[in-house]
């Protein structure tokens, strides 16, 4: 299984209890805002005559045509802040894994994004202190040309920079993670709802 495959994993449990509870909550708001409309509705039907009888159900129609839309709404603000909540939490994780598997992500990273040509990988300076012994060697069976680990750190803190003549690609776990939100955003909401 994949370091991509485990963070997924890890955020579907992470997250499937949170999504009950804050659905739950907002259930239980859209019950109130129909049952106060419903209760304002019979009140006045209870102090009218014939005459307002069509005006009640007028307001009861719209105060019910209200309490829908805002259970619509506050359901897919919920959506938005657990999926959005679940990616940062997905992006913190892969930043905060055990170093060896930190690394493992790193080797997969670069075997995916690396080019069939010489290049320059640019480490942020914590991840440059912290390379595990033999690192580079393995970074270049793993990249599909050569590659070369340059002595300058690049401004990230996690992931890696490729600079291959005077294109960089950065690989940073917060560049991915933005450049792939649209995408993870949709596959954890099939996921999650």
């Amino acid at each position: 299984m994949s370091g991509i495959d485990k963070i997924i994993q890890e955020i579907e449990s992470n997250t499937e209890q949170a999504c009950s509870a804050v659905i739950e909550r907002a259930q239980k708001k859209a019950e109130k805002i129909l049952n106060d409309a419903r209760n304002e509705a019979d009140r006045i039907v209870s102090d009218g005559k014939e005459k307002t009888a069509l005006h009640v159900a007028d307001i009861k129609k719209r105060g019910d045509s209200a309490a829908d839309l805002e259970e619509k709404r506050v359901m897919l603000t919920t959506k938005q802040q657990i999926i959005s909540q679940m990616l940062q939490n997905g992006l913190e994780s892969a930043k905060n894994l055990p170093k060896d598997e930190y690394f493992a992500l790193i080797l997969d990273m670069v075997a995916k994004y690396s080019l069939s040509e010489e290049g320059v990988i640019y480490f942020g300076e914590k991840d440059s202190h912290r390379l595990p012994v033999g690192f580079i060697h393995e970074l270049s069976k793993a990249a599909k040309g050569g590659i070369v680990l340059s002595s300058e750190f690049a401004p990230i803190d996690s992931g890696f920079i490729l600079m291959y003549g005077g294109i960089e690609q950065n690989c940073s776990f917060d560049a991915i993670f933005a450049s792939e939100a649209e995408n993870l955003s949709d596959r954890a909401g099939r996921l999650l709802f």
